[in-house]
């Protein structure tokens, strides 16, 4: 909430310092907590060695798919749900996959290390919440994520206007963009079969050698964004920050989804206070904020330490 109020265009926490007047830049946050500890952790370990050198099955079994059946159904629902929610992304949808998934799981502590479950949460959830941004496209013509705004562009050039009358002005065009969706998830699982083999050789090159080239790319993409030397000094010390705090045991998905929707959190939480004239009944009138409420308030419950410990306990009666 750092910067100009969008609604009353006041500044807030600013410190009379004019850089935050234009709030805190997402871009360089992400790439200060996902690029800076990255880097300090492999020059502290000086990993010189190369950790793979050979390359087992790529393409699984119809007994490994069925067993995992379960998991790619709900982070196909999960994404396509967050995608059909305007402005979120295929990066939320991918860490709320993944936090579900551990959270249900028997066994949390191999997430991290490379575990089947978590891989197919967070890149089924990515696949499928591009389907869910065409949703709002094509039926209001909002983009649901950046791609679909991209999108959106690219159909007004030629044209073609998303919203309610998509489908009287072209009959057929949402059929059309479902065969291309699928089109291009034939075409990505090829590439991806095909590219694996060469592109795991990459982890053959000891990780330290890539760390001056990715100290390199993260502070040029945070001052290409805007061209402003104040995004340097935003990324190196929330990279600082996001070391220690993943060093201590606190997970890094919380403040990268705080960052994110943050902003917008705040924006649509005061626009509505402000049609309400400050009650909150609606959060408790209105059937799908009420249901939203439920699923937080369920969220949190299930996974408490007490409903944990508790659960534990009766699973121990039973046996």
């Amino acid at each position: 909430m750092v910067g100009t109020d969008s609604l009353q265009v006041y500044p807030r926490f600013t410190l009379g310092y004019y850089p935050l007047e234009g709030g805190i830049e997402t871009v360089p946050v992400l790439i200060g907590a996902f690029g800076i500890p990255q880097i300090i952790q492999v020059l502290k370990e000086k990993q010189l060695t190369p950790k793979a050198t050979k390359l087992d099955k790529i393409i699984p079994s119809w007994k490994s798919l069925g067993s995992k059946l379960p998991h790619i159904v709900r982070s196909a629902l999960i994404g396509v749900g967050i995608g059909s929610v305007p402005g979120i992304g295929e990066d939320i949808a991918a860490w709320v996959s993944y936090g579900t998934a551990k959270g249900t799981s028997k066994e949390p502590e191999l997430y991290g290390t490379g575990c089947e479950e978590g891989i197919i949460a967070t890149e089924v959830a990515n696949n499928a919440c591009i389907g869910g941004a065409m949703i709002p496209l094509l039926s209001m013509g909002i983009p649901g994520s950046p791609p679909a705004a991209m999108l959106l562009g690219a159909l007004l050039l030629h044209g073609v206007s998303p919203g309610p009358m998509l489908q009287i002005d072209r009959p057929g065009f949402i059929t059309e963009i479902a065969a291309i969706l699928l089109l291009a998830s034939f075409a990505m699982w090829f590439c991806g079969i095909f590219l694996a083999p060469k592109v795991v050789k990459i982890l053959q090159v000891p990780s330290a050698l890539f760390m001056p080239v990715v100290g390199i790319l993260c502070i040029i993409g945070s001052y290409a964004l805007g061209l402003k030397i104040f995004n340097l000094y935003l990324m190196i010390p929330m990279g600082i920050i996001t070391y220690y705090l993943v060093k201590y045991g606190f997970p890094v998905p919380p403040l990268v989804i705080g960052v994110i929707l943050g902003q917008m959190a705040d924006a649509n939480l005061r626009r509505g206070l402000m049609v309400s004239e400050g009650s909150l009944k609606p959060f408790f009138t209105r059937p799908v904020a009420l249901i939203l409420l439920l699923v937080i308030v369920a969220t949190f419950v299930t996974n408490t330490t007490l409903y944990k410990n508790f659960k534990a306990k009766r699973k121990a009666k039973k046996a």
